[in-house]
């Protein structure tokens, strides 16, 4: 029974880590804490805005620190874990910041690399990034930087939006498909024996979620830029 519950909780809280690299979920993920919600959401509405019309996606990340493998290797390894851009045109890009190593890198798809070379991106983090991280405004560098790169990338890039398919879910108001209202129901009914029917307080408002998830399957081109904050 205390295995079966472990199970159970398991499949709740599955974290979205490969290996030691997280799996991004949303445009911009702050593990340490510097951003405020409605400094998140503006961020992302940048990054929402380019996808929409261009197809490129843009992801932001702040980690405490990427030991043993450093910030390059982080970078790429985060990138491909996560398949940042669409698959096949791999048009993604990823801004990481290590807080406690004060060091920032951006890593730029194979696809992106045309109109965002290494020293464009450099100079734009020297311009309106790394400025504001040294005075530790942090939302108004990121901030800044996403916008230059999400300006050049609409105005440059010639992507296309993305063509998105509508799913289709079997009860209309629940916003599950049939496979993942089926895992729901057997956690329930699972969880309802072992509680002896305390399953009715379960808070299913952790199903739902910020927008701007799940990414295409791209690959990283190895360049961008790195420094010291």
């Amino acid at each position: 029974m205390r295995a079966l519950t472990l199970f159970l909780i398991s499949i709740l809280i599955l974290p979205s880590v490969i290996g030691d690299y997280p799996v991004l979920e949303y445009y911009v993920t702050d593990q340490v804490g510097l951003l405020f919600d409605e400094e998140i959401y503006d961020i992302e509405s940048v990054c929402s805005e380019v996808y929409k019309r261009t197809g490129a996606e843009m992801a932001i990340l702040i980690v405490n620190e990427t030991q043993p493998d450093g910030i390059d290797l982080f970078a790429v390894r985060t990138f491909e874990a996560t398949g940042l851009g669409q698959e096949g045109k791999d048009n993604g890009l990823l801004i990481l910041i290590s807080y406690s190593e004060g060091l920032w890198r951006v890593e730029v798809g194979y696809g992106l690399e045309g109109v965002l070379p290494d020293a464009r991106v450099n100079r734009l983090a020297m311009e309106g990034f790394v400025p504001y991280l040294n005075a530790s405004m942090y939302y108004e560098g990121i901030y800044d930087l996403t916008l230059a790169i999400g300006r050049i990338i609409i105005d440059e890039y010639g992507g296309e939006p993305p063509k998105v398919k509508e799913p289709w879910y079997p009860i209309p108001c629940l916003p599950l498909l049939w496979w993942q209202l089926l895992i729901v129901v057997v956690i329930f009914v699972a969880v309802s024996v072992l509680t002896k029917g305390r399953v009715f307080l379960f808070p299913f408002w952790i199903f739902g979620g910020r927008g701007g998830g799940g990414f295409g399957g791209g690959r990283s081109g190895g360049g961008g830029a790195r420094g010291r904050f």
